[in-house]
């Protein structure tokens, strides 16, 4: 399965890296057309009604794709050409219209949550487990992922999650407190650079990991997330 990090730019670093934008700034025409060229591909996946026999698969591969394309296609955001003021204002219209459609996904996922709360690899496949956790990991809704962690919790030992999954939801929630995470699966932006958010323990993460079924250390997670990579 490919693994999803959420990212999180560190306040502080942010006050010392940006200039002071206007905030109300409008949009240029280039920076008009990357907006216009993200919505499209956005649209491309199409949002309209599925059959009435739609499986609960086909319900969920929707909200997937939906989530996927709008994080696929923001590298159009970074365009060397746009100044760094419309930049930011480019990313600020993008950022309102994903957070809408992650919040639209929290709400059309939860419709669909099953009656025991949340869903098995045994009963519901892989597929849809591990959909239903993206849709958790991305929702701007706290307390839902908070409790998409619980359920999951509930279901780990049986190997009906994902341990990874699982991982980054335990760590996605941890940042949401401002507290260490302790599998070390979350990357954060500061000064410009990748960097891994702090971890509690560092030198047991690894057994961490063993213990749940997480067979990647913690050197090769830093390869996958590109630590120092410019952010």
């Amino acid at each position: 399965m490919t693994m999803i990090v959420s990212m999180l730019i560190a306040p502080a670093a942010a006050a010392f890296s940006q200039p002071l934008c206007p905030t109300a700034m409008e949009l240029s025409p280039s920076a008009k057309l990357i907006a216009d060229e993200w919505s499209a591909a956005v649209a491309e996946v199409g949002t309209g009604p599925l059959s009435s026999d739609a499986s609960l698969a086909q319900r969920l591969n929707l909200l997937i794709e939906l989530d996927q394309v709008t994080r696929a296609n923001l590298w159009r955001v970074d365009k060397a050409s746009l100044e760094t003021c419309q930049k930011q204002a480019l990313e600020t219209a993008i950022g309102e219209r994903l957070r809408r459609i992650d919040s639209e996904n929290t709400e059309a996922l939860k419709r669909l949550l099953p009656k025991e709360g949340w869903f098995r690899n045994s009963v519901h496949g892989r597929i849809v487990t591990h959909g239903a956790w993206l849709i958790a990991q991305h929702s701007p809704d706290r307390e839902f992922r908070a409790y998409a962690l619980k359920m999951m919790k509930e279901r780990l030992a049986s190997d009906d999650v994902d341990p990874r999954d699982y991982t980054l939801t335990f760590d996605r929630v941890r940042l949401d407190m401002r507290l260490p995470q302790v599998y070390g699966s979350q990357a954060i932006c500061v000064a410009g650079s990748l960097a891994l958010y702090p971890i509690e323990k560092l030198e047991e993460v690894n057994e961490r990991r063993a213990k749940i079924g997480w067979a990647q250390t913690i050197a090769e997670t830093k390869g996958d997330l590109e630590i120092g990579k410019p952010c």
